[in-house]
């Protein structure tokens, strides 16, 4: 296991999974420190042989991440312009609010593990700001919590692979992340079909 020295974003791998770890003080929201951090880590990702998967994260329990806090352009939104042409699996292990641009982080990932007191919000009022990869189900959805899923719902509609315990989301991210690595085909079938095939949740 190799770790990057301490930031705003905490990296390491592991059994060559690259775990980016968003570790800012009260909310872990997004500026642009945060955000040239979890580019530099995707680009890490995209680049080091040794490394075949990624895992995003928030440290502590109550926020993955509270959402942008960037003045225009700065930071490149944390990279998720180019998470399409990293061409190796990443997966969102969400471990508490996932909020405005903290949920589009998630979505932008291949997969979302969650745990159980997880809820992904949209803040302001619910127009035409709503993440385009949301299913129809899932904005309906949406407009019934008043902004909110929580992870159980999510799941129903889609946008989350798994629901697990508090607590070990980031171990099954782990797993999941180095199957997906080690599977021939996995990933680019992961890729192809989107989240809306994957519904499982752990009861």
């Amino acid at each position: 296991m190799t770790t990057a020295p301490p930031g705003a974003v905490r990296t390491e791998v592991v059994d060559g999974v690259l775990v980016a770890t968003i570790d800012w003080p009260g909310d872990n929201a997004i500026d642009s420190r945060v955000s040239f951090e979890l580019y530099a880590a995707w680009a890490r990702l995209r680049d080091d042989p040794a490394v075949h998967a990624g895992v995003v994260t928030g440290a502590g329990s109550e926020y993955f991440s509270a959402g942008w806090d960037l003045a225009p352009g700065a930071g490149g939104l944390a990279g998720v312009a180019d998470f399409f042409r990293i061409g190796k699996p990443l997966i969102a292990a969400v471990n508490g609010v996932a909020r405005g641009g903290g949920f589009e982080l998630a979505l932008m990932t291949d997969l979302i593990v969650a745990a159980r007191h997880a809820e992904f919000v949209v803040p302001g009022p619910l127009g035409t700001a709503l993440p385009a990869r949301l299913s129809e189900e899932a904005v309906a959805e949406l407009r019934r919590g008043d902004g909110k899923l929580t992870a159980a719902a999510a799941a129903k509609w889609g946008v989350v692979h798994r629901v697990v315990p508090a607590g070990t989301e980031l171990a099954v991210a782990l797993e999941l992340a180095r199957w997906l690595a080690s599977t021939p085909g996995a990933a680019a079938a992961v890729k192809e079909i989107g989240l809306g095939a994957h519904r499982a949740n752990d009861e």
